[in-house]
């Protein structure tokens, strides 16, 4: 009787030991079913299911590189969550419950000042409550490793364990930033060979943010095959530079600028200098990129804001093809650019309406003539003083067609930096801008343009442009605002 006991003792242990492990397979196999409700808002596939319990079961990963996998896979990605729905999918997968006010603004406000995604998700995944979700559902917790070559990138799919051996370089806003990029302006995923790209070049500093986004993708022929209206071009600044949705004014504000004639460029250029961008760019180091790669706007020459200063020289052979006279009151021959000269006779009629008469003094001039100019003003005052006001052959704004000296009628203050305190010199300093021009050459920057105060000097860079530096400041020059290279030779 006493062996009979013994035997049926050892069946009904074996008997709930299976149960339990029938209960526990049943376990790991809800905790995947869970991160596909929550996380991809469907129910799993059953190739997807298999593979990802199976590599819970046989601990090839655990549930925090499962949860990666599912957060970052492409299919999340493709919901274009904003950062308020990202934190909720993080409380209601991650800790099983809705978020609290005061939890959720601390994990927004980290986002905003530029904590990535991935750090977000580890301070969930690390938390007490997730260990104690893992405990209920029987599976191993693990965490995230946060390193310099961790990735955030996207997997694929999530039918299958998302693949360790894809290593992205860079940091993980670095890398937030790129793929941003490829899903929202390209609404593609990123090529590995093109996200490791645009990553090294960011991560060693050889362009600005700016540069990448607008030379490397809002300028690329896929995204022009796009066409997109822009009220979708706005929606996708704010998703790539602000990683979030727009706001009703913000987004209003920026229609109404593009409606009323803005270039979309100088769209960009807003997002990316926004102090909301700046507070995510902060952390990674970005604002040290060189302009080793500048903009192709500020290299071709046929652009507005072509740059030519001590740092950016121009061909001894260019000469602008569409050279006109502007009809305005001026000092023997003055060409400009067309469009800058009509810009001129505008700007010089809306002086006139006020009292104000402006003369034109000198527009363009050849390598050739530099020349001479250089030469002439280095034999007065020699070369140190003369490279503090006259510009070296090649260095000239004047040779791009867009530069204009200016003076009053009497001529007793052309290029003196008393013409600053007259009527015409405070005129100009006030209103240039609404004409498409700037004063290039403010006074105590110096050490960023290169050349002394000269309140006669006014460069043509297009309205947009215009208008936008002059909101900066009346002082900010084209080096500061673009932020590229100036200064001495």
């Amino acid at each position: 009787m006493k062996r009979l006991r013994k035997i049926l003792l050892i069946v009904i242990s074996l008997c709930l030991l299976n149960i339990t492990s029938v209960k526990a397979a049943d376990n790991v196999e809800e905790f995947v079913k869970r991160l596909y409700v929550n996380c991809l808002n469907r129910q799993p596939d059953a190739k997807g299911l298999s593979n990802w319990v199976k590599a819970l079961k046989t601990n090839e990963k655990d549930a925090a590189k499962v949860v990666e996998g599912f957060f970052f896979s492409q299919e999340m990605n493709n919901l274009h969550l904003s950062d308020s729905e990202f934190v909720e999918r993080c409380y209601r997968t991650l800790l099983d419950r809705r978020s609290d006010s005061k939890g959720k603004a601390n994990w927004l406000n980290k986002l905003a000042k530029g904590v990535s995604k991935k750090e977000v998700l580890k301070g969930f995944i690390d938390s007490q409550e997730f260990t104690n979700l893992c405990k209920k559902y029987g599976v191993r917790k693990g965490t995230i490793i946060l390193s310099s070559t961790s990735s955030s990138k996207p997997t694929t799919s999530v039918s299958k364990p998302a693949s360790t051996s894809s290593v992205v370089i860079g940091n993980d806003s670095i890398n937030d930033f790129v793929e941003r990029l490829y899903n929202n302006v390209l609404n593609r995923k990123s090529d590995s060979v093109g996200l490791n790209n645009w990553t090294k070049i960011l991560l060693e500093k050889r362009q600005t943010p700016t540069q990448v986004a607008t030379d490397g993708f809002f300028h690329s022929k896929e995204f022009k095959n796009r066409a997109v209206n822009n009220n979708d071009f706005v929606e996708i600044l704010y998703k790539t530079f602000l990683n979030r949705s727009s706001d009703k004014v913000g987004k209003e504000n920026w229609l109404k600028k593009l409606n009323q004639g803005s270039i979309r460029d100088s769209i960009i250029v807003g997002f990316a200098k926004s102090q909301e961008f700046n507070n995510i760019i902060n952390k990674s180091g970005w604002k040290e990129a060189s302009d080793k790669y500048i903009s192709k706007e500020l290299t071709n020459v046929n652009s507005l804001i072509i740059i030519a200063n001590k740092k950016h020289r121009l061909s001894s052979s260019y000469e602008p093809k569409d050279l006109r006279e502007p009809n305005v009151k001026k000092r023997g021959s003055v060409p400009m650019r067309k469009e800058a000269a009509t810009a001129l006779e505008k700007m010089f009629n809306a002086a006139k309406k006020d009292g104000i008469t402006l003369v034109a003094g000198s527009g363009y001039r050849s390598y050739s003539n530099q020349v001479s100019t250089y030469n002439y003003w280095v034999s007065i005052d020699g070369q140190a003083n003369a490279d503090r006001y006259s510009a070296r052959p090649g260095y000239s704004e004047h040779q791009t067609g867009l530069a204009m000296d200016i003076s009053d009628a009497s001529g007793n203050y052309y290029l003196t930096e008393a013409f600053g305190n007259t009527r015409e010199g405070k005129w100009l300093k006030n209103n240039a801008h609404k004409y498409g021009f700037i004063l290039r050459y403010p006074k105590s920057k110096e050490s960023i343009t290169g050349y002394k105060y000269e309140p006669w000097h006014f460069r043509y860079v297009g309205l947009d442009y215009a208008s936008a530096i002059y909101s900066e400041g009346e002082e900010m020059t084209l080096e500061e605002y673009f932020g590229i290279s100036g200064g001495g030779y």
